[in-house]
């Protein structure tokens, strides 16, 4: 807390702004961030609109065609368009024809990407031929062919004890591999049994650095776990000013909880005096946008914080203010080789490590 506001005796207002997770507003730790797309499931796509008798744009046929003939001359497959990928996000391989040619790639070229979603087909049940034995051999492959999909997926089934007898060391293992390959997801999952120490040794440390890299990467529950690490100090240090960019982050994201948060980082920065009106904003914004457990907290709690500013009653921060102008996050690009085949996938998100805001 900074020596102004320690002074004021604030201790019980601070404690209030966030603190513990308030029930009812913290967001859903189980929601899943890092999405599926690839060529794989945008051609099973199109696969059974072509079953269905659907009409197909000329553009997606031709891609389907040049994604069959990239198939047979054993190389990778094209990528689809931002709208087919959009489209077939999250989808599971379902098409007779479309787990034809996912095959094919495996066959052809050890496709790693196409061994996850053949593999998730399978063991969600898709192909009554086919086991769901079938399809955690076929992550497995996956994930040591180094697609960052199956090193999550097969790590989360290993430490489960899909594959027998529960490996929590050896699945959190995989999972870190996956985060190193810029799974947001494997993330936030590694940290959770660092934190706690669940089948790992508990490393406080280990699990801020990587709550801290998920929320850089727009991990909303990881964001509120770093924020109440550095809030804490357990960790890591009590850095105010990434407290204030990560919540702010989470808040531009929509996230209310995360506007309760920057309010917060902000009240306890060493220039808290220089954010008057921004912290304001923030509290405004949570009352405004918040459910009722976090209208209940807050509204007692700005006029208490607008009398530390010496602002007479009514106060209210101005509706069309913005903290600091928004500063864009380059882009970075992260790429896996299949130890297989060679070839080289890259993803491409906002490097959230910079003094950036999104």
């Amino acid at each position: 807390m900074s020596r102004f506001f320690a002074m004021l005796g604030l201790t019980a207002v601070l404690a209030a702004l966030p603190g513990p997770l308030l029930a009812g507003s913290a967001p859903d730790p189980q929601r899943l961030h890092q999405s599926r797309s690839n060529c794989h499931i945008a051609y099973d796509l199109l696969s059974e609109a072509l079953e269905k008798n659907q009409p197909i744009s000329n553009a997606d046929i031709a891609w389907a065609q040049a994604h069959e003939l990239a198939a047979k001359a054993k190389s990778p497959c094209p990528a689809p368009s931002a709208d087919l990928a959009q489209r077939a996000t999250n989808r599971i391989i379902a098409t007779p024809d479309g787990l034809a040619v996912a095959r094919s790639y495996i066959d052809g070229q050890n496709d790693a990407g196409a061994m996850m979603e053949v593999g998730l087909s399978m063991y969600s049940g898709y192909f009554s031929d086919l086991t769901k034995q079938q399809g955690l051999d076929m992550v497995k492959r996956s994930a040591e062919g180094g697609d960052p999909m199956g090193m999550y997926f097969y790590g989360v089934e290993l430490a489960g004890g899909s594959y027998g007898a529960k490996d929590i060391k050896g699945g959190v293992a995989w999972m870190e591999k996956a985060a190193a390959a810029g799974h947001i997801d494997a993330m936030h999952r590694a940290a959770i049994h660092y934190h706690e120490g669940l089948g790992v040794k508990k490393d406080e440390k280990r699990a801020f650095a990587l709550f801290r890299q998920a929320a850089e990467n727009g991990h909303v529950y990881a964001t509120v776990m770093a924020f109440t690490m550095i809030d804490e100090g357990r960790g890591t240090k009590k850095d105010f000013g990434l407290a204030y960019r990560l919540s702010r982050n989470m808040a531009e994201q929509g996230e209310v909880y995360g506007a309760v948060m920057a309010a917060s980082a902000l009240l306890q920065s060493k220039d808290a005096l220089k954010h008057e009106t921004e912290v304001l904003y923030w509290m405004d914004y949570a009352t405004r946008n918040g459910d009722e457990k976090i209208r209940s907290i807050m509204t007692p709690l700005r006029p208490q914080v607008a009398a530390i500013y010496n602002r007479p009653a009514p106060v209210s921060a101005p509706r069309d203010f913005r903290p600091r102008p928004f500063k864009a996050c380059p882009m970075k690009t992260t790429c896996v080789v299949n130890h297989y085949s060679g070839l080289k996938s890259c993803t491409t998100n906002k490097d959230y490590w910079n003094d950036c805001d999104g």
